[in-house]
């Protein structure tokens, strides 16, 4: 299974500013210093996990060996998934750049916010909105979201998938 780990990453709600001329406009950027609690996501926070809500099996291995485990059924180029949180309200998510041989690479960078629980990523002129949980430690931090599933059947299988970031 491909896993296209950065639009699952960024899933959320996507909003579209326009004006009253019907023109598309660009959101704009987030500015200014971090809040005390927005100072948490400041660093780097790797991949380290991805569960499913059901078991599903996703490796061609002639068994049928159904885990809830999806980061193990992935490849390391699949879970190579770094977010950067500057201090100057940038981040970048860049995927393929850690593991060894990825044949594909993929860099996003904007700018970034966190409201409560809801992370807001501005990237190419668009807000990305997601609800992520931050643990009690602030060394990891979760993103949830239903997804559609294709197993290595071809069943398509929905189940609830948490993402899990650890701070390096």
């Amino acid at each position: 299974m491909k896993i296209k780990l950065i639009g699952v990453c960024l899933l959320g709600f996507l909003f579209f500013n326009c004006n009253t001329d019907n023109e598309p406009s660009c959101a704009e950027d987030f500015t200014g210093a971090l809040t005390a609690t927005e100072t948490v996501l400041e660093g780097t926070w790797a991949l380290t996990a991805i569960e499913s809500s059901v078991a599903i099996d996703l490796t061609d291995d002639q068994e049928d060996n159904a885990i809830k485990d999806i980061y193990s059924q992935s490849t390391d180029c699949q879970n190579d998934a770094v977010y950067s949180f500057l201090s100057s309200r940038s981040f970048s998510l860049k995927q393929g750049y850690v593991a060894e041989d990825c044949e594909q690479k993929s860099s996003i960078t904007g700018s970034w916010q966190l409201s409560g629980d809801i992370l807001s990523l501005v990237n190419s002129c668009t807000v990305f909105n997601v609800e992520i949980e931050v643990n009690e430690e602030e060394t990891a931090f979760t993103v949830s979201n239903v997804l559609n599933l294709r197993d290595i059947d071809n069943k398509i299988v929905q189940a609830n998938v948490t993402y899990t970031y650890t701070k390096s």
